[in-house]
């Protein structure tokens, strides 16, 4: 039989510092628990155990701790984020019926030696899986020890015999403990011999095989002079250090080794755990399902409607019913309404297209108040189709999305599976087979109620949830009302020019092939330039250029590489233009093309609200966000979007510095705030300050300094990272930042306040109420609690920024309409508002665009937005 054993707490502590911070919606922190179970799976399937154990420790002094009161005494206590964990992990391997074992008085690696003992005992194998080096000391007979490492978030595994062992340190692994012995190990504060380090402690092992080896032989003539006092004088603490290293292999452990019982999960326990935990893939994974756990939604009666007088005679009902919970498919071919417990269903093939027509318009004409899970497709599919969708009241993927920004996605089954604690069954309802009398019929209206009820009871908790968190103007005044001006955007699209855009193709072609003769000139034959292998061997092999290191997978090409060796060769400048124009043609030339509609000849992005942690919007298909601007030729993409005809301009205005002035507001720093509400150049000004000279006497270089820093010091930009920006040294970068933050107090004082503030409340906030929880703050991890230090401090500033340019857009295409002009929104792109305008509402919309941006928000260091009209986009700007 081969056993496997894993070191519990080892896995957890590896898993936590190995994974990002991960939380279900209540808040629980589950990045360990989900980091043991990938490796538990991945184990299994590699290593194929006929049983499995998981030995924890327990809190009680263990035998060690009684008799040295200095045993792990310098070990930091378990950070409460990952103490959060444990109960859940223990009982997560109780529902999957893996054999758990701990004992009071002992570690877990005292149990997991008695078990491989007495494994090897009866003629079994054990793979001792832990993070843990100690456990080394275990290998021999049966037992191998299996060494588990997680950084990054990636795991690997590393399997020690006596032969590696051996191989790696040129003795037997029991060995292990007589190191331990001589050198120490600060982890366990094992003192070992004062003043022995791991090289002196190697070789006398070498030399003399073991502890006792050692000491009966401290005359030779291979132990220095030196090392011979320490060892004389350390003599008792490698006695006892040996005694603290070795693991005690004969535990009064009550399990029957031999006879381990085969594994029963409790289906039920699990489902429930792994649901609560919002674990969807491992639920899959192994197969669960909630059909053996009591039901968390209730069940509903369904009713299929087929007749038009009735299905109108439904409607007129629903008007006074409250709120409605509706599924609806994008092709609006179906629809589910919950109301108390029926959830009536009707179908597009059941009625002409003339009553289906008009019972949408009826449906959301406005008398009904409808809750909808993801509302913005179904509204630009009513749209598209020339119906007005109003009398969307609530909608749950919004709401979930603002009560945790961070989750990878908010689609209706994993939304379902965070707040009700149930899998969704799967619903296709523009599927024929599932609406044929002969197919699912009676399954797809089960399905469309459930998912129906989960609307409901979605919605119970996070409405309640917005209003507690002070989310309700946010919610109500500024992303629900936005959802439909989206819908309305993504429906107009906007004119492009596709004749000039294959010219501006064509002109790319002309000069990349340009660029490749060159290339292959330059490096003296032809290679596959698109091939960061082949390309790395020409550069640091062929040609000799300065080579960063070597990875794996060959050397690494990427734009920062190439950057820092462009002037050694000309060929390296060419590649870099060669890349930029390729990547031009590809993603944004042929990939526009792609996307223009056959049927009005505009593009029609899809703007992404619920994306990004700091509540700005994205577009995809196409992402319209990362139109180059750093470049000329970039800019030039501009020219291809257009005015739809001789009689239409398009207006742009973009808020001047946004961020900065909300920085400045936040801070309440007056010198900022001064030089803002003076109108000053705001990097020249803080130029001046920080160089203390006038501002007619500041340079573009200072002024291109101070830029940098402007616009990093809320990222928490490093003195490295400024020195590359701006091209000096660390210290000078650093010396830098000191003078900025002495310049602006306020800004400083913001910096540290925030950043104090998160870590006792656990989240920020913007200046309108939108929160991101940041469990980074507190972990025991360098590199993790420097990211949530980050986004303590930026968050608050870009997500504010966000909200007000999301607030501008809600007022323009109000005002649009209250004026009753035909201009109309029609891009949005960061701090950028796009209209598309009639000639003669030209000069009306620019003034409307421009107010109406300013007063999104009063603030100390006012709002600047400067709007200009064009035939293209480019022409705008």
């Amino acid at each position: 039989m081969k056993i496997m054993v894993i070191d519990g707490n080892s896995i957890l502590n590896r898993a936590f510092y190995g994974i990002r911070q991960l939380s279900n919606h209540e808040g629980l922190p589950t990045n360990a628990v989900y980091g043991f179970l990938a490796t538990l799976f991945k184990l299994r399937e590699d290593e194929k155990p006929d049983r499995t154990v998981v030995c924890f420790d327990v809190r009680e002094k263990t035998f060690r701790h009684l008799k040295f009161d200095s045993y792990k005494a310098t070990r930091k206590g378990m950070p409460d984020e990952l103490a959060a964990q444990l109960p859940v992990m223990k009982e997560t391997l109780d529902a999957m019926g893996v054999v758990r074992c701990e004992l009071a008085g002992y570690e877990a690696d005292d149990l997991i030696g008695t078990i491989s003992r007495k494994a090897d005992e009866n003629g079994d194998t054990c793979v001792v899986v832990t993070g843990d080096r100690d456990s080394l000391q275990l290998i021999g007979g049966g037992t191998t020890v299996l060494l588990v490492s997680t950084k990054m978030g990636q795991t690997t595994y590393e399997t020690y015999d006596t032969e590696k062992f051996r191989e790696r340190y040129g003795f037997d692994p029991i060995r292990l403990i007589d190191l331990k012995a001589l050198m120490g190990d600060a982890s366990d504060n094992i003192p070992g011999v004062p003043g022995i380090g791991e090289k002196t402690a190697m070789q006398l092992l070498h030399d003399f095989g073991s502890l006792e080896g050692v000491y009966a032989n401290l005359e030779d003539e291979k132990i220095k002079k030196g090392a011979r006092a320490k060892l004389e004088a350390g003599a008792q603490s490698a006695k006892d250090s040996y005694w603290l290293a070795t693991i005690d292999r004969n535990a009064p452990l009550a399990l029957d080794v031999a006879n381990l019982p085969e594994e029963h999960r409790d289906e039920a326990a699990l489902y429930e755990l792994l649901t609560r935990l919002e674990f969807k893939n491992f639920i899959k994974k192994l197969g669960l399902s909630g059909a053996y756990t009591a039901p968390r939604l209730p069940e509903l009666r369904t009713l299929r409607i087929q007749n038009a007088a009735e299905a109108f005679g439904l409607l007129d009902a629903l008007t006074e019913a409250g709120r409605v919970f509706a599924v609806i498919p994008e092709t609006l071919g179906a629809m589910c309404l919950l109301e108390a417990d029926t959830a009536a269903m009707l179908f597009a093939d059941d009625f002409a297209d003339a009553d289906w027509d008009a019972l949408l318009r009826r449906l959301f004409g406005g008398a009904i108040e409808l809750v909808l899970h993801d509302a913005k497709p179904v509204a630009a599919a009513l749209l598209a189709r020339g119906i007005q969708p109003e009398g969307i009241v609530f909608d749950t993927c919004l709401a979930a999305y603002l009560l945790d920004p961070t989750q990878s996605g908010y689609d209706l089954p994993r939304v379902a599976l965070a707040y009700c604690s149930t899998e969704l069954p799967e619903l296709d309802l523009d599927d024929p087979a599932a609406v044929s009398p002969l197919g699912g019929q009676e399954q797809t209206e089960q399905a469309c109620a459930r998912h129906a009820g989960a609307v409901r009871a979605i919605y119970q908790e996070a409405a309640s949830r917005v209003e507690e968190l002070g989310m309700r103007k946010l919610y109500y005044e500024i992303e629900l009302p936005l959802m439909r001006i989206l819908a309305e955007m993504e429906t107009v699209g906007c004119a492009v020019a596709p004749d000039e855009l294959r010219a501006f193709g064509e002109r790319l072609d002309v000069r990349i092939h340009e660029l490749i003769a060159q290339i292959y000139r330059d490096a003296d034959g032809e290679f596959n330039i698109n091939s960061p292998k082949q390309l790395g061997e020409v550069l640091f092999e062929k040609l000799h250029l300065p080579a960063p290191k070597k990875t794996k997978t060959g050397y690494s090409t990427n734009v920062d590489v190439l950057e820092r060796i462009a002037e050694d060769h000309p060929v390296v400048p060419k590649i870099l233009e060669y890349r930029q124009l390729t990547k031009l043609k590809s993603t944004y030339v042929d990939g526009l093309l792609k996307v223009v509609s056959q049927k009005d000849g505009r593009i029609h992005t899809h703007f992404q609200q619920t994306v990004t942690a700091t509540g700005r919007l994205s577009s995809t298909d196409p992402n319209l966000q990362n139109i180059p601007v750093r470049t000329e030729l970039g800019r030039e993409l501009r020219r291809m979007f257009v005015a739809p005809d001789t009689e239409h301009v398009l207006i742009d205005a973009d808020y001047s510095q946004i961020e900065l002035r909300v920085l400045a507001h936040i801070s309440q720093d007056a010198h900022m705030i001064e030089a803002f509400r003076s109108g000053q150049d705001i990097h020249a000004a803080t130029a001046a300050k920080v160089y203390h000279v006038p501002l007619d006497e500041v340079t573009p270089q200072m002024r291109s300094s101070c830029k940098a820093v402007n616009f990093g010091i809320v990222y928490g930009i490093s003195d490295f990272s400024l020195a590359q920006d701006i091209g000096v040294t660390r210290k000078e970068a650093g010396e830098f930042i000191r003078a900025y933050l002495a310049t602006y107090p306020g800004v400083a004082k913001y910096m540290e306040d925030i950043k104090e503030n998160a870590r006792e409340k656990g989240y920020v906030s913007t200046l309108f109420g939108r929160r991101r929880a940041l469990p980074e703050l507190k972990s025991k991890n360098f590199n993790i609690r420097s990211f949530g230090e980050r986004v303590a401090m930026n968050t608050p500033i870009q997500g504010t920024a966000a909200d007000i340019i999301k607030i501008a857009m809600v007022r323009v295409h109000d005002r649009l309409l209250r004026e009753g002009l035909e201009s109309r929104l029609i891009l949005q792109v960061h701090d950028e508002l796009i209209l598309e305008a009639p000639k003669t509402e030209q000069e009306t919309a620019m003034r409307l665009l421009k107010e109406e941006m300013e007063a999104a928000f009063v603030m100390d260091a006012p709002l600047v937005a400067e709007a200009k009209a064009g035939h293209s986009w480019y022409d705008t700007k």
